[in-house]
């Protein structure tokens, strides 16, 4: 989705859906001396939860999720420890246009009426660099659950003393491997989706 806090704010569909989650996680030496996990919230002002969809002979969709709610725990010291885990409400996708938001909530895609939720839990966190991550975890989205791996960049923020974290989480799923089949090849089945969040203590 590395952390546990609670956050509000996030659902699923197409390219970006696991964000939030990982709103998080780990990575490397802001913590202080003595340090082992911690809880951090998520600063909702600064986070941000985005996808976009691409389809032969239409310009870019950019649509992002508003309700989630989740929890983070880090542990600097030891990267392992770390978790984060986050379920995101279907219906709350916007894309700018009442029409195009009901049709992403609709059976064709999110179906958000059979599966109002979307979840993500990480089993695996693996530190990279000083300032990179690597998360894995199970995403359930439409009834499946399937696992999935995120690359999480952490930078302190830099008047926060240590008490903030800047966190840029990216991956990529094949949508066709939650039921989700609609449009493909004209529409994309593979979907980046990236996420910019804010963690603080």
């Amino acid at each position: 989705m590395s952390l546990y806090c609670l956050m509000r704010s996030v659902p699923v569909p197409l390219r970006g859906v696991l964000a939030l989650a990982v709103v998080t996680l780990l990575v490397s030496g802001t913590a202080g001396p003595g340090d082992a996990a911690q809880s951090w919230r998520i600063d909702e002002a600064h986070t941000s939860i985005g996808f976009k969809i691409e389809a032969v002979g239409f310009p870019t969709t950019r649509g992002r999720f508003t309700r989630y709610a989740g929890r983070i725990l880090i542990d600097f010291e030891r990267p392992a420890n770390s978790f984060t885990g986050f379920t995101v409400e279907s219906a709350s996708v916007d894309l700018g246009s009442p029409p195009i938001n009901d049709f992403v909530k609709s059976p064709v895609l999110l179906n958000a009426a059979r599966f109002p939720t979307l979840s993500f839990t990480s089993t695996q966190v693996e530190k990279i660099d000083s300032h990179t991550a690597r998360v894995t975890g199970n995403l359930s989205m439409l009834g499946v659950t399937r696992p999935i791996t995120l690359t999480v960049g952490v930078e302190p923020g830099p008047s926060a003393k240590g008490r903030a974290v800047a966190v840029v989480a990216t991956g990529t799923i094949a949508r066709s491997e939650f039921g989700m089949p609609f449009g493909i090849p004209v529409i994309d089945d593979a979907r980046d989706h990236r996420e910019d969040a804010r963690a603080q203590r």
